[in-house]
């Protein structure tokens, strides 16, 4: 298989626009819960403005890393037999899945009532099916790679690029029809599919646009889009669609020179990991600390996405210095 110019390898072995994407992506992520959770704990009221902050962010952020993780998919995928794809997976997504399952479990049953959803002691040792809490990425995820193995390594020869985005359109078409049998455990992954089969195809597509010009476009497209999302039918297809528009604008605009803030959003992007696990631990933590205090919204807001982002890269560095952080799953 040829590589495509956005798997070759950077500098690092890094695709530096990728990792600028995940990293605005995590920002977003815990920028997100903590937004919810100000709300949830009566810090901010469930007005037209929180409504619209929660829309702009939750149109497109975690579509984001689906898409970015079909980018990086088939390179990878295709450089292993099936069975050790299946293997790796595995490892990589249901191990922090089970483990940051029941470390938050145990969290918020030692904080009893100080956070918004205490946890009884029964669910210390329940089953982590269906996932809770962010970790349903982990699971749909797993599912979506587990059928995208299937189709993408068996075979001397790669897919043509155009089945990717025949069954990116496809998965997206079947998952908007209505009653579709899907529970807990799969209405994510179904939603998704299409996103992570786009990636796939991008990454055969060729370069990126890049450039202020292209930026600039991009920066339009993707603030009209999230006008038009208010106005459209809550419809699966429609949140389909401007998912991938706006990840797609995203993207592009994250094609370009930005300086000591681009160099943030790399390393941010090469964490995302560890601060997806782990962001929601400190979050509630500076929470629980900041209402002895004060509630003030501002500065819980602002504290505790900055204590979810610090947090974890913290925790992945002492690991580090005496053990691997795939430990921790990160």
């Amino acid at each position: 298989m040829t590589t495509s110019p956005l798997t070759r390898s950077a500098p690092a072995g890094r695709v530096v626009w990728l990792d600028r994407a995940k990293g605005l992506g995590i920002i977003l992520v815990v920028f997100g819960h903590a937004w919810l959770g100000a709300q949830a704990a009566g810090l901010l009221p469930a007005d037209r403005l929180f409504h619209t902050v929660e829309k702009l962010i939750y149109n497109f952020h975690m579509p984001l890393f689906f898409l970015l993780s079909g980018v990086t998919f088939e390179a990878s995928a295709r450089r292993k037999p099936l069975w050790r794809g299946v293997r790796d997976k595995a490892l990589r997504l249901l191990w922090p899945l089970l483990l940051w399952t029941y470390i938050f479990a145990g969290f918020r049953y030692l904080a009893g009532g100080a956070i918004n959803t205490p946890e009884a002691l029964s669910d210390l040792i329940g089953w982590p099916l269906p996932p809770r809490d962010h970790l349903w990425f982990l699971w749909a995820l797993f599912l979506i790679q587990m059928l995208a193995l299937l189709i993408a390594v068996p075979g001397a020869r790669a897919r043509p690029t155009w089945v990717w985005l025949v069954l990116a359109v496809g998965a997206a078409a079947v998952v908007s029809l209505p009653g579709l049998p899907l529970g807990p455990l799969t209405v994510n992954a179904a939603l998704h599919l299409g996103l992570f089969c786009l990636g796939v195809w991008l990454a055969r597509a060729g370069p990126l646009p890049s450039g202020t010009s292209a930026g600039l476009k991009a920066l339009t497209v993707f603030a009209v889009v999230q006008i038009i999302s208010f106005g459209l039918p809550d419809s699966v297809l429609a949140f389909q669609i401007v998912a991938a528009v706006l990840s797609l604008g995203m993207i592009v605009m994250l094609n370009a020179r930005f300086g000591a803030l681009g160099r943030l959003l790399v390393r941010l992007g090469q964490l995302s990991m560890p601060i997806y696990l782990a962001h929601t631990l400190f979050t509630a933590a500076t929470r629980i600390v900041l209402f002895k205090f004060t509630d003030d919204a501002a500065l819980h807001l602002a504290l505790g996405t900055m204590a979810g982002l610090i947090g974890p890269v913290a925790v992945f560095y002492a690991v580090r210095a005496v053990a691997s952080p795939r430990l921790l799953g990160f």
